[in-house]
């Protein structure tokens, strides 16, 4: 989609992304602005090219239309300055940001100065389809990350050979690739972002670990895990609230993350819901279904259609 006209903007980027509001765009007469994005299984992939401009996210329109993702922008041509969490940062050619569209945020871009044009990659992920904590999310929003050099350029050539390459021709190869995607930026994001918030004590990483090890044990409570660890319920409560999280909800996204995983693959289409639910820890189907469907938007029958290979 492409447009010259500056007042049809504001609504291209709504509707490729979510609702934003563009300012300071210099010459209006010889405004161009474009957008192209494609669906690889749940991330969306966009390539974004404009002149200089603000394009923000207030919180007016956050708590508006409530839209839940978690984004990575790279900038291939010009610069940006992006703002969020009262954090700025400056990204340069190919580094890369993560940011929130639960909450404000803000980005200035500037043209290359031979044309004055821009281009930004985008990758959109629901929130709940990569394990970061919400204290994991604040502390590493407005953050350049190098996209040419060490861990972080590996993660920023490989979101660009997702741009430029057409890769996995099914829906279950597509689920596989963008899992392992999101695995690799959760990973590295971690190992290479500023530590802004509180450092994550030994007790929260020992209650993670017995977490993974054991979800598919239905008895896994905070009271079970609060027991093996040595501590009492309360103690451990506080240390996931200090991660602006809970045990249960830690638990509660990890078992969804990996039924919604064994629904994407193909080589479990042999499995029943119901086993594949018990396998991490859903003793009762319903509840399985219900809140899977509060999670990702629709049932786990429905997502296992939408994944299959034709």
């Amino acid at each position: 989609m492409r447009t010259t006209r500056a007042s049809d903007w504001e609504d291209m980027l709504r509707e490729h992304f979510v609702a934003l509001s563009v300012s300071d765009i210099e010459d209006r007469l010889g405004f161009t602005g474009a957008v192209r994005s494609s669906e690889l299984a749940h991330l969306k992939v966009s390539t974004v090219q404009s002149t200089e401009q603000r394009i923000a996210r207030s919180g007016s329109l956050a708590r508006a239309d409530r839209a839940d993702y978690l984004q990575i922008g790279r900038i291939r041509r010009g610069r940006a300055v992006v703002t969020q969490d009262d954090r700025e940062c400056v990204l340069d050619h190919d580094d890369f940001v993560l940011y929130d569209t639960s909450r404000p945020f803000d980005w200035r871009i500037d043209g290359h100065p031979d044309d004055g044009s821009w281009v930004l990659e985008v990758f959109t992920w629901p929130r709940s389809s990569l394990s970061f904590t919400e204290a994991e999310i604040h502390d590493l929003t407005a953050t350049a990350f190098d996209g040419r050099a060490g861990a972080s350029g590996l993660v920023g050539r490989f979101l660009h050979d997702i741009v430029t390459s057409r890769i996995a021709s099914d829906a279950g190869a597509g689920n596989a690739i963008v899992d392992e995607v999101g695995d690799l930026v959760t990973a590295v994001l971690r190992a290479v972002g500023r530590p802004v918030g509180a450092p994550r004590s030994s007790t929260y990483r020992a209650a993670i670990t017995m977490i993974d090890e054991s979800l598919g044990d239905p008895s896994l409570s905070p009271s079970v895990i609060a027991s093996a660890l040595g501590i009492s319920t309360r103690h451990l409560h506080r240390v996931f609230a200090e991660q602006d999280t809970t045990v249960s909800r830690v638990i509660r996204v990890r078992r969804l993350e990996h039924c919604r995983r064994d629904l994407a693959q193909s080589t479990t289409t042999d499995r029943s819901l119901g086993q594949i639910s018990r396998r991490w820890g859903f003793a009762d189907p319903s509840l399985f279904s219900r809140t899977f469907k509060s999670e990702y938007g629709m049932s786990p029958r429905q997502y296992r259609a939408t994944t299959a290979t034709p």
